[in-house]
């Protein structure tokens, strides 16, 4: 009699149907390093594989307590979707559908430098970003044989507000130089500071 009934309830056992395993999501940014004003594409894939479905993007900027929601997408065949966001600063990006919630995609930024010749020994420098950068400095840089060598330090004075929440931090200098060198401008890491990514201007002439 024992044996009978642990074989029918073995037999039950294996006759129940298995719990459906939970929907994931997948998340993934490209490229994971942009440029200030430049866009990133964010995908993913429901793992139900139905299209139609709502998705949320969240964001969490540098700094910032907690994600946000960014825009809500639709799921097309196979489940997939895509978002092209444009980060301001470093951002932490997630995907969330209902209860299930993607590993988090990180995009860097690095802000805008420019250099610019205004005329003979005189020179700007500017940092556009979605902060103020008054107060830091860049560095001054000219080519030299085979590596770039620093001449001083331009400290950042001027601030331009652009449109919100763009920022243009400026200073202009003089320095002398003989005419045609290379040149550019850098902005150190540690001047950068958390939220954004060290940066160099284009090469122009002196």
């Amino acid at each position: 009699m024992k044996k009978l009934i642990s074989i029918a309830i073995l037999s039950a056992f294996c006759a129940a149907p298995a719990a459906a395993a939970p929907p994931t999501l997948t998340l993934k940014a490209s490229p994971t390093v942009v440029a200030y004003a430049g866009s990133t594409t964010l995908s993913g894939v429901l793992s139900t594989l139905k299209s139609g479905q709502r998705v949320d993007i969240l964001g969490q900027d540098c700094g910032q307590g907690g994600f946000k929601k960014v825009t809500t997408v639709t799921t097309a065949t196979g489940g997939a979707f895509t978002y092209a966001a444009k980060p301001t600063m470093n951002t932490n990006y997630q995907a969330k559908q209902k209860a299930v919630t993607s590993p988090t995609a990180a995009v860097q930024v690095a802000p805008t430098l420019a250099l610019k010749k205004l005329a003979r020994n005189k020179f700007s420098v500017s940092v556009t970003a979605a902060q103020t950068f008054v107060g830091k400095f860049v560095v001054f840089q000219r080519w030299r044989t085979s590596k770039w060598v620093s001449l001083r330090h331009v400290t950042l004075t001027t601030l331009t507000h652009g449109t919100k929440p763009t920022e243009v931090t400026s200073a202009t200098f003089r320095i002398k130089l003989p005419t045609g060198l290379k040149i550019r401008a850098v902005l150190p890491a540690a001047q950068a500071a958390t939220c954004y990514l060290p940066t160099k201007s284009k090469v122009v002439r002196s």
